[in-house]
C-alpha cells in the first residue's frame, strides 16, 4: 500500500511536472514570437534609418563647397550687403556650418536630417560693420530649422512655405 501511494504520488509529481512543461513550452513559444517580431520591426527601421543616412548623404554630397548669398527675403544679396556677399560652407564631419556674414565670421553645429536642417545657435565675431548690411537678419534666419531645396543649382532655405535665404556656388 506504502508502495502504491508513493507510486500515485511520484505519478502526480510527474504529471504535475509535465504540465509545467508545457506551459514553460508555450511561453517559450509566446516568448519566442516577441523576440523576432522585435527584430523584424527593428530590422525595418534600420533599413529606414540606411535610406535616411543615404539621402542625408547625397545631400551633403550636393552642399559641399562653398555657398554665396544670392538674396534674403526676396532682396538680392548685392543690394542687401554693401561690402562683402554672405558666405555658407557645410562640414559634414564635424556638423558645423560656418562663413562669412558680410562682415563678422559665424559658425555654430547643426544637423540634417532628411532636407530639414536644424541648427544650434550661432556664435559670430563682433566688428563693426562699416556700411549698413543684413547680417542680424541672415544670422537669424540661419539660425532657425529650414527646409532646404534646391532649384537650378540655388539652394534655398524655406520657412514656413516661404523661400528666406537663397545661395548659389558662385559669387553673382
Amino acid at each position: 500500500m506504502i508502495k502504491k501511494q508513493y507510486f500515485d504520488k511520484l505519478f502526480e509529481t510527474e504529471k504535475h511536472k509535465l504540465k509545467n512543461m508545457k506551459n514553460l513550452t508555450k511561453i517559450s513559444i509566446a516568448g519566442l514570437f516577441l523576440v523576432l517580431s522585435g527584430f523584424v520591426f527593428q530590422n525595418c527601421n534600420t533599413t529606414k534609418n540606411i535610406t535616411d543616412r543615404t539621402e542625408d548623404r547625397n545631400l551633403s554630397s550636393k552642399l559641399t563647397g562653398v555657398w554665396f548669398l544670392a538674396s534674403i527675403k526676396g532682396t538680392k544679396a548685392t543690394d542687401a550687403f554693401k561690402e562683402l556677399v554672405p558666405t555658407l560652407i557645410f562640414d559634414f564631419e564635424k556638423s558645423e556650418v560656418s562663413g562669412n556674414g558680410g562682415c563678422n565670421q559665424y559658425n555654430g553645429k547643426f544637423s540634417l536630417s532628411g532636407n530639414v536642417y536644424a541648427p544650434a545657435p550661432m556664435v559670430s565675431t563682433l566688428k563693426a560693420c562699416i556700411k549698413e548690411n543684413q547680417e542680424s537678419e541672415l544670422l537669424e534666419l540661419l539660425s532657425k530649422k529650414s527646409t532646404l531645396q534646391f532649384n537650378n543649382y540655388t539652394l534655398q532655405f524655406v520657412q514656413n512655405n516661404t523661400v528666406v535665404l537663397e545661395f548659389t556656388p558662385k559669387a553673382r
